[in-house]
């Protein structure tokens, strides 16, 4: 008990004693220190004030259902002060099927062949040699936009080098380019002797909004790496997705023999055997970026 009420008597002291000299050493600072009355941060290098950045971008979006879509660009941005700067930026698409288009295009009935539409599913499936050309290619996504850098700092890689890095949030609008399924109402042809489709391109507007890292690792060469969503409607699998679902396809009897068909009794008109914009819906976009961004002029502002 003796050596426990020694022990917790040497601490308290111990604690008091850095308590107080821990407060005298912070007002010598405060008061006498070298430090007294300077900013918190002096000579502080404006990377982004008063210069152009503009740099090639390489994205590829995310979630994608029928086709990948690898995006090719360039970024342009001009910075009025270090925290806000206004810019452009433009991607082409490079489109690739998914394993969801492949798996279906490569699909076969119990004979062995391709498989084909039917009543019921025409004209959403234009079948298994058709379906890689009625799904939706994303061409082109060119939006303007304002960046906010709202921190900054520095960061170490094991220790050794050293680079300057900073994070924006930004956000904008422009258009996005795709091609879609051709539209069609009476002229969809049949599912005994179905046409191949075809698309037509469209061109639709968008908002965008993300967040971006960039890290300088001289005067006037970053990488930069952004986070992006652009939503934007379109008809993505090439599909008559419209209409009230109140008659749906159900198996009925015609004359003594079943068959898919609609029932008598309901209101809805799902499927509408059409194609057309009430087809479409709203797709996220979302895309991961990376680029190289070079600073214009070459060597940046020092603040005091």
């Amino acid at each position: 008990m003796k050596r426990f009420t020694l022990a917790l008597v040497f601490a308290v002291v111990a604690i008091c004693g850095a308590t107080t000299s821990t407060s005298v050493s912070a007002q010598e600072i405060l008061l006498e220190g070298p430090l007294a009355g300077a900013p918190a941060v002096r000579k502080m290098v404006q990377y982004r004030q008063m210069r152009f950045s503009v740099g090639p971008q390489f994205a590829y979006t995310i979630l994608n259902e029928y086709m990948h879509n690898f995006m090719v660009g360039a970024r342009l941005e001009f910075n009025f002060v270090d925290w806000l700067g206004i810019g452009v930026v433009g991607y082409y698409g490079i489109n690739t099927p998914t394993t969801l288009t492949d798996h279906i295009s490569e699909s076969s009935n119990i004979g062995g062949g391709s498989t084909t539409p039917t009543e019921s599913n025409w004209p959403s499936y234009t079948g298994a040699n058709n379906f890689e050309n009625q799904v939706a290619l994303l061409k082109g996504v060119y939006v303007a936009q304002l960046a906010f850098v709202p921190f900054r700092g520095k960061m170490s890689v094991f220790e050794k080098l050293f680079v300057a890095i900073d994070g924006s949030i930004f956000l904008g609008g422009g258009i996005v380019h795709f091609e879609e399924r051709k539209a069609c109402s009476d002229d969809c042809g049949s599912f005994e002797n179905p046409p191949p489709p075809q698309r037509e391109s469209q061109i639709g507007g968008t908002f965008t909004l993300g967040m971006g890292f960039m890290a300088y690792f001289n005067n006037w060469v970053a990488i930069n790496l952004e986070f992006r969503v652009t939503p934007f409607k379109w008809n993505a699998g090439g599909t008559d997705a419209s209409g009230q679902s109140a008659s749906e396809w159900e198996i009925i009897n015609e004359g003594g023999s079943a068959k898919w068909g609609k029932p008598a009794s309901g209101d809805g008109d799902y499927p509408n055997g059409a194609i057309g914009d009430e087809d479409r819906d709203w797709n996220p976009n979302i895309s991961v970026g990376l680029g190289v961004i070079f600073y214009l002029p070459t060597t940046p502002s020092i603040d005091d």
